[in-house]
């Protein structure tokens, strides 16, 4: 069995903010009122010691699921069983939800799931996980806990599984995806050897796993700094054949590449866009068109990110390279949506870029696009059919013909032009003139 540490590495650690909030303390109370002892665990101990913000509040206990649900009644504090079977039970007091997860140890798994029992041994708990970074727990009175030497793993940017790595993915595939993800977003330097070959030697079990579960953890890989060039992850996660259980493999990264650099240098990273680029160069050399839809759909998206994908994707051969004027860019976003300009847009420029076709010159025009399309609010024809009716056309496919020339005009006036002024054109072009004999 895997030596721990047991006692704290630190203490009197100061705790940020988000620990320390009314309501969490009304939590901490709680359990300790019961007398349960409580640690903060996961991600919120793990950003605290990398000095970076966190969203992410988890408690772990060693009160069992029925125990934690009657100390929240008995402080007035609402519960919510949402995962009780594991042993999580979200408490939310003054609004503010807190996951509180009862210590636990592995009876079973299947690569995809596991069948747990609760323990009070915080050891038991600490080993179940999957990287030494995320093993550490911190207590309310800044005791930091650190078991595997997540510390030190952390400050030298390793990403290193508890145990042996094989062994840590077969209990749950979805720790290959997590594995790039935190070498995507902590990593520096060459990644743990033995954990890469782990990871090629079970990439097909990825198969297994649902598309919620790829997609998710695929888009938080896409989050990552640490994603292009030759120590990126989306090339070591293709070359290890990750990547074709994911996205069908690549062929050309480097519009990719260009993308991740253009966003950074903008600050506006976007992983819904990044997979967009990426479907759109996605599959063997020769594939049919439509092989980024039939990837896309297994990772299970929704509507509104298969259309944003669609809209990138689809088009991304015949992508400008050089950048239309502002006007023209909000001409295209009046007609398409803000996101989905801003997505060609940038899509273009990456491909541009990759290809060596976008110059200073192109860049200066390419960030003036954006920059109109920054905060524009889409206006409305100040006109409508009913309007042309009142002057006398019938309805119709004429009227139809009318309204949009009409708006083809008053588009290439820049949307200026008000209500009297579209009233003014319309009767200027569509009105019959009076007969001679009239």
């Amino acid at each position: 069995m895997l030596p721990a540490r047991t006692d704290p590495v630190a203490t009197g650690l100061v705790l940020p903010p988000a620990m320390t909030a009314a309501p969490v303390r009304r939590v901490l109370a709680a359990l300790a009122a019961a007398g349960g002892e409580a640690r903060f665990v996961g991600g919120a101990v793990r950003d605290l010691m990398a000095g970076q913000p966190s969203a992410d509040i988890d408690l772990a206990t060693t009160l069992l699921p029925d125990a934690v649900m009657a100390a929240a009644s008995q402080a007035g504090i609402k519960a919510v069983p949402t995962g009780i079977d594991h042993g999580t039970v979200t408490l939310v007091a003054d609004r503010v939800p807190v996951e509180v997860t009862t210590l636990r140890r592995d009876v079973a798994t299947d690569g995809r799931r596991a069948v747990v029992a609760f323990t009070q041994d915080w050891s038991e708990d600490a080993r179940r996980r999957d990287f030494t970074v995320n093993a550490m727990s911190l207590s309310a009175d800044g005791r930091l806990y650190d078991p595997f030497d997540g510390l030190a793993d952390l400050a030298n940017g390793r990403v290193r599984f508890i145990g042996d790595a094989r062994r840590r993915i077969l209990e749950d595939v979805l720790r290959i995806l997590r594995f790039f993800r935190f070498e995507a977003r902590i990593g520096r330097g060459a990644p743990d050897r033995t954990a890469l070959d782990a990871c090629r030697e079970l990439a097909e079990r990825i198969d297994s796993l649902s598309g919620e579960r790829i997609r998710d953890e695929f888009l938080r890989i896409l989050r990552g700094p640490r994603l292009t060039g030759g120590d990126g992850m989306i090339l070591l996660m293709a070359d290890l054949g990750v990547l074709d259980h994911v996205l069908g493999g690549v062929v050309d990264t480097g519009p990719f590449d260009a993308l991740v650099a253009i966003e950074t240098e903008l600050g506006i990273p976007d992983p819904e866009r990044r997979l967009a680029v990426l479907a759109a160069v996605c599959g063997p050399a020769g594939d049919s068109i439509d092989h980024w839809r039939r990837r896309i759909e297994r990772l299970r998206p929704s509507n509104q990110m298969l259309a944003r994908v669609a809209a990138v994707a689809e088009v991304a051969p015949r992508l400008p390279a050089l950048p239309p004027t502002p006007l023209a860019a909000r001409v295209a976003a009046y007609r398409d949506g803000v996101v989905t300009t801003r997505d060609r847009l940038l899509a273009g420029w990456a491909r541009g870029r990759a290809r060596g076709i976008t110059d200073d010159t192109a860049a200066v025009g390419l960030r003036a696009a954006l920059a109109a399309l920054e905060g524009w609010q889409q206006p409305g024809l100040p006109v409508g059919g009913a309007d042309l009716v009142a002057m006398g056309l019938k309805p119709g496919p004429a009227l139809g013909q009318a309204l949009a020339e009409l708006e083809a005009w008053w588009l290439d006036e820049g949307f200026l032009p008000d209500r009297a002024r579209c009233l003014a054109e319309a009767r200027r072009r569509f009105t019959p003139l009076p007969s001679a004999g009239d």
